[in-house]
């Protein structure tokens, strides 16, 4: 009787789109070289991630057929500590007009145009509005939100009062602006104090600055200023006590200068002239660091333990391959970020409404008494604008789709009412010799199962040796999920809660064929409740050397 061996393998490490699969046998046994759809658990292994759906039901477009057309051109959730609750702000393109308005979202009314005073164009020239980006904040007077496009002048929301910055304008609130403003600035942020604008394309080069503590005045005289870069200005955040300026191959970073004296406000150093910035809005805060799209891939923007230094190696080398491609293949000016705080996560997303929906998507897991990053794959979301908010101790994680309708993720079963498509693909795995074959009888997959769901998994022998004959797919349903008293995430009550019943925490299959490597793919295609893989174990014999 042949003897028995297992293998054990723990689900961690995330994709790995290089697949070297000598090495990750070895190495990494517990990666995927196909990870689309899942996320990292917090209970350990791949999650399927949860869905999302509409952001009101009842009210699920922005304006009507009758009022509106396009994508939702921007969106903001606006938090008023003065005037009260919190609401959505998005944009979208009047109905055969070349201009484009503001529509608000009251619950059980759904969406109300916004009258600002003033015309939002939608192109100037041969250039299109491609999307409406915002920044809020509180100097001390309430949530203040600018909004930018590339081709209006900023546009400042108090909570009562529309205006305008305008470089004819003298500054304050009775005539905001002044000579230091850009009039069609597409990016803003804020910075000690001073609201910044930049992306304007008659300045590439420049940023500008607002006085202290005062987004209404753009003047030299109240201390306003314009900073040139030397590089076009593709992004910027602040970071600690920093804003780092982000050009395709190039970063600076500006800093507060400590003498009060000095007619610059402040200091600009170099970073790098190796590195930059390719997707404007790939830039994103996670886990108190700031990651960016570089060339060659996902690049953080961390302090090093020397003081003043910074750190830009790539932390999506496992993934660079898979990067690569998408860099080269898709319209970078279509990336939307997202960052989901709740789970540590960035999610980026590419392409536009008749596109796939490919993204990537990354987390942070803590192995090892040390932080690393996991990777994986989206499908099948498709953003045309994206923004994320705590409310409260709720986290609202929205997008905007190109049929002029808001979205809510982490919500659900399904895409909107669309089967979600998960895959998990092991490495090719030769269980410590790549001489020997394996007879596999056996695979226990370890799971943690958040509802009923039904599972396929394919097994592939000899790194796909076309020569090589695998067997049929096999199939295996999990009942659903036991009652956890006090659960976080598996409630009494809860739907799909079976009483009294199993988890089933191990679904075992009985597998056919034999080869010197085998690989297991677990494919599945439906609305169910998320579930984790979180490990496996095989159950083969050797039967002989080649």
């Amino acid at each position: 009787m042949d003897r028995i061996e297992s293998y054990k393998l723990v689900c961690s490490g995330g994709l790995y789109s290089n697949e070297n699969h000598l090495d990750l046998a070895e190495n990494a046994a517990g990666s995927a070289t196909r990870l689309i759809n899942y996320e990292p658990s917090l209970f350990g292994g791949y999650r399927r991630i949860e869905g999302y759906d509409y952001y009101d039901t009842d009210y699920q477009e922005v304006g009507s057929s009758s009022t509106s057309e396009g994508k939702i051109l921007g969106l903001a959730m606006y938090r008023n500590e003065v005037l009260g609750t919190p609401y959505i702000i998005a944009a979208r393109k009047d109905l055969n007009a070349n201009t484009y308005s503001f529509w608000k979202h009251t619950p059980s009314s759904g969406w109300s145009q916004i009258s600002t005073g003033f015309t939002l164009n939608t192109t100037s020239g041969s250039k299109t509005i491609f999307k409406v980006r915002h920044c809020q904040f509180n100097f001390g007077s309430g949530s203040i939100i600018i909004f930018v496009d590339g081709i209006n002048h900023a546009t400042v929301f108090d909570g009562t009062t529309w205006r305008q910055i305008k470089s004819t304008n003298s500054g304050g609130t009775s005539s905001a602006g002044g000579n230091q403003v850009y009039d069609a600035p597409e990016i803003v942020d804020v910075f000690e104090n001073h609201v910044f604008l930049g992306g304007d394309q008659s300045y590439k080069s420049g940023i500008a600055h607002s006085a202290p503590n005062d987004p209404y005045t753009w003047t030299a005289s109240a201390g306003s200023s314009q900073i040139a870069l030397g590089f076009n200005v593709v992004q910027f955040k602040p970071f600690r006590d920093s804003l780092f300026v982000f050009g395709q191959n190039a970063i600076k970073k500006l800093a507060a200068n400590p003498d009060a004296s000095a007619a610059a406000s402040f200091l600009i150093t170099p970073v790098t002239a190796n590195v930059g910035c390719i997707a404007r809005d790939s830039v994103q805060e996670l886990g108190g660091d700031l990651v960016f799209l570089a060339p060659d891939g996902i690049r953080p923007v961390a302090g090093t333990s020397r003081i003043g230094d910074v750190e830009l190696q790539s932390i999506s080398k496992n993934i660079q391959g898979r990067l690569l491609d998408i860099i080269k293949n898709e319209n970078l000016d279509t990336l939307n970020s997202v960052v989901v705080r709740s789970k540590s996560q960035v999610r980026f997303f590419v392409g536009g409404a008749n596109d796939e929906g490919i993204g990537i998507l990354g987390g942070l897991t803590f192995k090892g008494g040390s932080i690393n990053w996991e990777f994986g794959e989206t499908l099948g979301i498709k953003p045309a604008c994206t923004t994320s908010e705590f409310i409260g101790a709720t986290e609202y994680v929205l997008h905007g789709g190109h049929d002029g309708k808001v979205y809510r993720q982490e919500q659900g079963n399904s895409f909107a009412g669309s089967d979600i498509v998960a895959i998990y693909s092991t490495p090719y795995l030769d269980f410590g010799d790549t001489e020997i074959r394996k007879v596999i009888h056996k695979i226990n997959t370890f799971i943690r199962a958040e509802g009923p769901f039904t599972m396929s998994l394919n097994i592939q022998y000899d790194w796909s040796d076309p020569d090589t004959s695998t067997p049929s797919d096999y199939t295996q349903n999990s009942t659903g999920a036991p009652v956890v008293y006090g659960g976080r995430e598996i409630k009494y009550g809860g739907t799909n809660v079976k009483y009294g019943g199993s988890s089933k925490p191990v679904i075992v299959n009985d597998i056919q064929g034999s080869g010197y490597a085998a690989r297991a793919t677990f494919v599945t295609t439906g609305q169910f409740n998320s579930y984790s893989i979180q490990g496996l174990v095989f159950e083969f014999a050797q039967s002989g050397r080649r």
